[in-house]
């Protein structure tokens, strides 16, 4: 009997009830599995057997990213200072005026005979080689040719690590002209720094510990994670170097994607009477392959064409490759380490060939600007059918004479709807637009009022009165009523008293209507804009001449990546110790060169001018609140190009309208649009401001793009005074002073300082006071707003900069120098 009870039992009331998994919007994957009915897609298969891929094979894959990733570090460490790569360029610059960083070199120099040799530049601002076998590496020393900011700068475009020499005499081992140093070249593009000091051992043994604390703190800023060394003997100076051999190197795009070459030698050839000549310049050629159809830059010179370029013998060899030289006359050949053989080895370096001259159907012209066509402009003579069309409109709007009675003025006689009395006015003295004298006389008699018409109505009640057929909105008949009771010197000095008192707010592009000058007249140029975000603006309506001189891309990103997949011929490699010849080279650079020479290959279509934005960031440092203002002639340094303009400020900004900044702004990106050379990002960009005393570093950046249609509008603010307000209608003056440039701007819509938005709705009386409607009640706290905006443009003011007509800083000459109250930068003035 228990049994068969327990057989059938059931759940009660208390059972526990659990919820039922809620799928979403989807089904569940039991579902999607019963429909299936164990049928599974391609795509799924392939993503499951990649998920559950066996973890050896995951371990495997990774330690080949692993060993992937190994090779190219090892291939870009030995690109520089192995035997097959080009010296390891190193740039001395020093970080105070009590350092000498003479005596440094001289230490490195003096290094034991057999562990290094040295080799002299044939030019002296190339500086000197050496050849450490002990480091199986050679390094090539340079130094600025004077302590002014741009030969620094020139020293650290193409230097693969730089030496700061600090001061351990001073309390600071930075005086501020390092800091000015140091925030540029940070600003410009550091691939590796090292940090050395002399005379240590001159200290007293108690305050070294101290001095070389105080030296770190003051480093540790800008160079969280380097070690200080101390170059004071031979063991120290091999320590440093090795240092600089094995260190990691940062990228800098500029240079891995732009071949360039620092001039070891140079000839000049030229005919007599003539002021251009040949300019052979020799180097190690380093980032990229260089194409001899292509043009190169001279820094602070300009862009010249590629003549030819020559196989050089390598003045500085390697032990290795001295042997490979004596064993290999020619032919390939392959070394036991497993490393690639000289990338000159299969060259005859004697015989100065030629490996590579240029195409004339396939080189690159000097071109800079488009040849100007007058006829080319745009044609603002009408149509046919826009003639046809105005001719319509002139008939429409032809004037009508009525009668009315007396006393009716225009305004009243346009709503008198007396079709029967009306008749078109006639011009007698223009005989050729009627065709016969009868057909007058019939148009006449149809339109004048009959005879019975006449006897009814008194003619002495009547007058004539000439109206529109177009009548306007807006009529002022009641001007001469509204105007009787004003006070016109009250109303003066209520405008005086309300400028002042809006004077200490200071509004964002605010300005005062001319009282003297219309303002349909003086914002002419000027529209109103229904949404700035949203409403259409031509890019090609009313351009300035100058972009006639310019070039556009059809597509800029799709050109820049299109160029940097070009294959470029492997004639000349890089690495290779070449001779460059360049063409129609002036006369003068023989004389005036005085800092390193170096050389830049360029993309195609980069000599060209347009229109070029960069989005700069002023730096915090002492100088952020010196003024910049819109259109100021500003020093640029963009690349490897160093030329003036008068940047348009703007805001950074998506969107196909920029509203334009009066002046750069300290807290937010701003784009600086020139008129400049085309140059592809990345680019890193400096901008400084030439004074009496040098040039001062105001912002840093990168170049943006290259787009001639991007649209720079300059806004304005008219602003009003609510007079009266009654519920939605309110009366506001100040904004204009005559009823003509109220029914002007009548279609731009209004806005608040507090949100309200309005519309103009009628003009009363003469002195500008105008009824508005907003879409709730205005306060009397509160200011009617105009916006109107126009396009601007930047100005052609581009001046490349030459050793001939640039500026030189000289840090530590007297006369020039800028002392620590003069100038004090903050080392994080371009981060």
């Amino acid at each position: 009997m228990v049994d068969e009870q327990e057989k059938s039992h059931r759940a009660g009331i208390w059972k526990q009830q659990n919820k039922p998994h809620k799928t979403g919007r989807h089904r569940s994957k039991g579902q999607i599995d019963l429909e299936n009915k164990g049928k599974v897609s391609v795509r799924t298969l392939t993503k499951k057997a990649l998920k559950e891929r066996r973890k050896v094979d995951r371990r495997h894959h990774a330690l080949q990213i692993r060993a992937k990733k190994r090779e190219e570090v090892l291939r870009k460490k030995r690109n520089i200072g192995s035997r097959n790569a080009p010296p390891h360029l190193v740039a001395v610059i020093p970080l105070h005026q009590d350092t000498d960083i003479g005596e440094l070199l001289e230490k490195i120099r003096n290094i034991d005979e057999e562990q290094a040799t040295v080799r002299d530049s044939k030019l002296k601002s190339a500086g000197f080689t050496i050849n450490v076998s002990r480091l199986k590496h050679r390094f090539t020393f340079i130094s600025p040719t004077s302590p002014s900011l741009p030969d620094i700068l020139d020293c650290g475009l193409v230097a693969d690590t730089i030496l700061f020499l600090l001061s351990v005499e001073s309390e600071d081992p930075i005086d501020s002209q390092g800091h000015v140093i140091l925030s540029t070249l940070f600003a410009q593009g550091l691939s590796a720094s090292v940090l050395t000091t002399m005379g240590l051992d001159k200290v007293p043994i108690k305050k070294r510990s101290e001095t070389k604390k105080m030296i770190h703190k003051s480093i540790s800023k800008n160079f969280p994670d380097s070690k200080l060394h101390n170059v004071d003997t031979e063991q120290d100076v091999l320590l440093m170097l090795r240092t600089v051999a094995e260190q990691k190197r940062k990228s800098v795009n500029l240079r891995q994607q732009r071949p360039y070459l620092l001039a070891d030698n140079f000839t000049f050839e030229c005919k007599d009477g003539e002021d251009k000549g040949m300019l052979a310049v020799t180097g190690f050629l380093r980032g990229a392959n260089l194409d001899v159809n292509r043009l190169v830059h001279v820094v602070g010179w300009g862009d010249f064409q590629i003549n030819r370029i020559n196989a050089a013998t390598d003045p500085s060899p390697t032990s290795l490759q001295r042997k490979q030289r004596k064993t290999i006359p020619g032919g390939d050949a392959t070394m036991d380490n497993g490393l690639d053989t000289d990338i000159n080895a299969n060259i005859d370096m004697s015989s100065q060939e030629t490996l590579a001259k240029f195409d004339p159907d396939e080189r690159e012209t000097l071109v800079k600007e488009a040849v100007i066509d007058p006829l080319d402009a745009e044609q603002t003579w009408p149509t046919e059918d826009e003639m046809k069309e105005a001719e319509e409109a002139i008939k429409e709007k032809k004037k009508l004479v009525k009668n009315v009675p007396k006393g009716t003025s225009e305004y009243q006689a346009a709503w008198i709807l007396d079709s029967d009395e009306e008749w078109e006015e006639k011009n007698n003295d223009d005989e050729d637009d009627l065709d016969s004298d009868d057909e007058i006389m019939e148009e006449d008699d149809e339109l004048k009022p009959t005879a019975e018409e006449d006897s009814q109505v008194d003619p002495d009640e009547f007058e004539q009165i000439r109206v529109s057929e177009s009548t306007q909105d807006y009529q002022f008949e009641t001007m001469s009523q509204y105007d009787e009771g004003m006070d016109i010197e009250e109303e003066e000095r209520a405008l005086e008293r309300y400028r002042e008192e809006r004077s200490h707010k200071l509004f964002p592009d605010e300005i005062d209507t001319p009282h003297d000058l219309p303002a349909r007249v003086r914002f002419q140029k000027y529209r109103g804009l229904r949404s700035f975000r949203t409403s259409p603006w031509d890019t090609k309506e009313n351009l300035p001449l100058d972009y006639a001189r310019i070039f556009q891309f059809q597509n800029f990103n799709r050109t820049r990546k299109r160029l940097r997949m070009l294959e470029v011929d492997e004639a000349v490699k890089q690495g290779m110790y070449v001779t460059l010849y360049l063409e129609d080279v002036p006369k003068v650079f023989v004389e005036s060169h005085s800092s390193q020479i170096i050389i830049y290959g360029m993309f195609p279509h980069e000599q060209k001018m347009s229109v070029v934005h960069m989005a700069l960031k002023r730096g915090q440092g002492r100088y952020e609140d010196i003024p910049v203002k819109n259109k100021d002639e500003m020093l640029f340094y963009v690349g490897f190009r160093r030329f003036r303009a008068k940047p348009l400020f703007s805001q950074h900004t998506n969107g196909d309208k920029h509203k334009m900044e009066r002046y750069l702004q300290k807290e937010s990106v701003s784009v600086a649009s020139v008129y400049s050379q085309i140059l592809f990002p990345p680019a890193n960009v400096m901008m400084f401001k030439e004074t009496s005393t040098g040039i001062l570093p105001i912002a840093s950046g990168n170049v943006f793009k290259v787009d001639p249609d991007r649209v720079v509008t300059k806004r304005i603010v008219l602003s009003g005074h609510p007079f009266r307000i009654h519920k939605h209608l309110a009366t506001i003056r100040y904004m204009f002073f005559n009823p003509d440039d109220i029914l002007w701007f009548k279609p731009v819509e209004l806005r608040t300082k507090w949100g309200r938005r309005g519309h103009i709705k009628e003009a009363l009386g003469t002195h500008g006071h105008m009824k508005c409607t907003f879409d709730s009640q205005l306060t009397s706290q509160d200011t009617v707003l105009m916006n109107l905006y126009k396009r601007v443009y930047p100005k052609w003011s581009y001046d490349l900069i030459t050793p001939v007509n640039r500026t030189k800083v000289d840090f530590h000459d007297s006369d020039h120098a800028l002392t620590s109250k003069e100038i004090e930068f903050d080392d994080e003035f371009f981060d």
